[in-house]
């Protein structure tokens, strides 16, 4: 019989934000193409996983090959050094002698004293061949099996746009219509970021991408036993989102996929370990580039959606001049509107002076100002396009968009380049190149990054999408001004990332642009919370805009600045609505912009704006964590904010109804000292207190912001 040979498990006691780490091991057998991976708890185990490669359509396993061996010998770092930089192990599942493929390759990278290791693979073709996919781990049958009852565990996804909406369920709900929501991935199916875990036990399971260069990685819940929802089947997959998209591999072209992590933390607050993970993926994808976020300000979309003018813009900034710049607001953002037409950068008649005007006058005033464009989305008018319509990308799934869609009303009467055409990224880059030195803007939203990223048919067919949009986005990117500050929206996360400084976590607060019957407001719709994380997935409003912001905490400064949709005060909320949403931005310490009719606002909303402490708040840069995201409740209620020298709760009620609730600080709020001094944020009084925690009543949709001192 074959002895299992366990690769080198040692461990090694390191305290990385006050925790100690268990070593993963890599088991396997020798000439078999199977392997495990474990920690020294024995709820940690990963068993029964093979590799597959979809070659020529159909999937092809790793047991295949003619020779299978497993190796211990030095390798290339997959990693950066972070926290955890014990002595590193390499270890190789090489297999060889198919005849498509000469050489698969498995790395894994283990760190001692890390609690997770990181694998990719590499492959080179005998002969050319057509690539749908690699899949690192796959099983015939379950290979995670849980302890306990259904309900003690969760499943976190991570969706495949922006982030976008993503999924928190049970393991049971993979079993029901939840895995079909979301329009860009479906619900079993994390993208980027996937976590298995049990809140109450402190336990995650955590699989995260570090690099985006190929294709997504995608981790893929499944229940092989019908009914049996403690023993799941999890695989990794780097490969296109709706598996469409295949490339060729000439001989001997070598294909290397993106790393990702596998991790197993014990004994810290799951909500604790979604961050340490977040500071892992910063560390790698960002590639040591700063962030730098705009002032706040005042969003244009909202208002006015494209019908804006030099004139509409000129009045914001006036009144910013005039009235907010001293409490902290400074910039104008135009969004879209200002151009001819979707993809066509020619200015409109309503800015009869030019853009420039509009950033002269905005500088003479002393207030910053943004631009939006979609820098990967042409017009069919474009006379260069119309000249090199080889230009356009030819998406496999193309279709008709229905103008009330407003999750696509912005792309109507616009084609995506194909960015692996060879013409695009120089045409692209002298256009925005031009475009910031004639419009001089401090700082630019580019949008609508999925277009270009559909799968489809490309002029070069080597190249994945994520090749092909990085290799442009890069492009564009080095040709502006290093103090430019970008931002991005909608697109898949990782992407060109050390490009940008902050991205879109979400989707726009209400139907974009169309507006309420009581003008001058924005439409505005608070919703509904439905209870638990069983519950379907609400439709518009804050109670969605809450959920997103809560789930992406870990993004914020560590991967980039969380850039939400605007907020608003205006009178379509209560002012607990108003005090709710514009608290929700500021605890998150991202870009903060508001997106009313600023003159049009009355008095008492306006005050709303020049709160020096929910504006400080703001400025302290950091994403208050949400204690309770992972309980099962439907979206959190309770938020810490701590820094060396703040340390802030919020607490929301996002019920319909009146809550009067008592709080633990050790329970509730995860502090360990008691006899605090609390100072309401919003009203500056102080809130009565209880030996170790305090019992408030909160009315339907308001939110408690509160200081804590010794």
């Amino acid at each position: 019989m074959i002895r299992i040979k366990a690769v080198t498990l040692v461990l090694f006691t390191m305290f990385w934000l006050g925790m100690k780490a268990q070593q993963p091991t890599v088991k396997f057998q020798n000439n078999s193409a199977e392997y495990a991976i474990s920690w020294e708890n024995k709820v940690a185990q990963i068993n029964n996983l093979t590799p597959e490669i979809k070659i020529n359509g159909k999937w092809v396993s790793a047991k295949n090959f003619k020779s299978i061996k497993w190796e211990e010998k030095q390798g290339t770092r997959l990693s950066e050094e972070n926290n955890y930089n014990g002595e590193v192990t390499y270890v190789f599942l090489i297999c060889e002698g198919h005849p498509t493929i000469s050489n698969f390759t498995i790395q894994f990278e283990i760190v001692k004293g890390r609690p997770y290791l990181v694998m990719n693979s590499t492959l080179e073709a005998s002969k050319g061949f057509k690539l749908g996919g690699i899949r690192l781990f796959n099983s015939s049958k379950e290979n995670i099996v849980l302890p306990g009852q259904s309900k003690d565990w969760v499943i976190f996804n991570e969706n495949a746009a922006a982030p976008h909406v993503g999924a928190i369920m049970y393991p049971y709900q993979l079993s029901t219509k939840k895995i079909n929501q979301g329009s860009f991935s479906k619900a079993d199916t994390g993208v980027w970021l996937s976590m298995l875990i049990n809140d109450s036990k402190n336990q995650a399971f955590t699989f995260a991408s570090i690099a985006g260069e190929l294709w997504p990685n995608n981790f893929k819940w499944e229940l092989p036993v019908k009914d049996d929802f403690n023993k799941l089947k999890l695989s990794a997959r780097s490969g296109a989102i709706y598996e469409k998209e295949e490339i060729y591999v000439p001989e001997g072209k070598q294909i290397i996929t993106d790393a990702f992590l596998v991790g197993f933390w014990d004994n810290q607050r799951p909500t604790q370990t979604l961050l340490e993970t977040g500071v892992i993926m910063g560390q790698n994808v960002r590639k040591g580039k700063p962030m730098r976020m705009p002032e706040p300000g005042w969003s244009s979309w909202h208002s006015y959606a494209r019908d804006i003018s030099e004139e509409k813009i000129k009045s914001a900034t006036d009144f910013i001049a005039e009235n907010l710049k001293e409490y902290g607001w400074n910039m104008v953002q135009i969004d879209g509107g200002w151009w001819t037409q979707p993809g066509e950068y020619t200015v409109n008649k309503d800015f009869p002076n030019g853009m420039r005007k509009v950033s002269n006058y905005a500088a003479e005033k002393n207030v910053n100002y943004g631009l939006h464009i979609s820098p990967l989305r042409i017009n069919p008018e474009d006379k260069v396009l119309k000249q090199n319509p080889d230009w356009i990308l030819k998406s496999y799934s193309k279709k008709t968009i229905d103008i009330n869609d407003d999750e696509m009303v912005t792309t109507i009467g616009a084609e995506y380049v194909d960015t692996s055409h060879p013409s695009v990224a120089p045409f692209l880059t002298g256009r925005y190149q031009q475009m910031v030195e004639g419009y001089n803007p401090s700082f630019m939203k580019w949008d609508h990054h999925y277009g270009a990223l559909e799968e489809g048919k490309r002029v070069d067919s080597t190249m994945t999408f994520l090749q092909s949009h990085n290799k442009t986005i890069r492009a564009i990117r080095s040709a502006l001004p290093d103090d430019l500050i970008v931002t991005r929206s909608m697109g898949y996360l990782f992407g060109a990332l050390e490009s940008y400084d902050a991205v879109r976590i979400g989707n726009d607060i209400n139907h974009p642009g169309i507006k309420s019957e009581q003008e001058p407001y924005a439409n505005l719709t608070y919703g509904k919370t439905l209870g638990t994380i069983e519950d379907d997935l609400v439709g518009k409003g804050l109670i969605r805009f809450a959920r997103q912001v809560a789930q992406n905490y870990y993004v914020h400064k560590n991967i980039a600045i969380c850039d939400p949709d605007a907020f608003f005060v205006n009178p379509l909320y209560t002012v607990d609505e108003a005090k709710a949403h514009m608290t929700l931005q500021a605890i998150m310490g991202g870009l903060f912009f508001v997106g009313d009719r600023l003159e049009t606002l009355p008095e008492d909303r306006l005050e709303l704006l020049k709160n020096r402490e929910i504006m400080a708040v703001n400025k302290l840069g950091v994403h208050a964590m949400p204690l309770d995201l992972f309980s099962g409740v439907d979206i959190p209620t309770v938020w810490k904010l701590e820094t060396e020298d703040r340390l802030i709760i919020t607490i929301f009620n996002w019920l319909d109804t009146e809550v009067t609730k008592t709080y633990n600080y050790k329970s509730d709020f995860e502090l360990d000292s008691k006899g605090y001094k609390l100072t309401d944020l919003w009203t500056k009084g102080l809130v009565p207190t209880r030996k170790d925690g305090i019992t408030l009543k909160q009315a339907p949709h308001s939110v408690k912001i509160m200081e804590f001192k010794k």
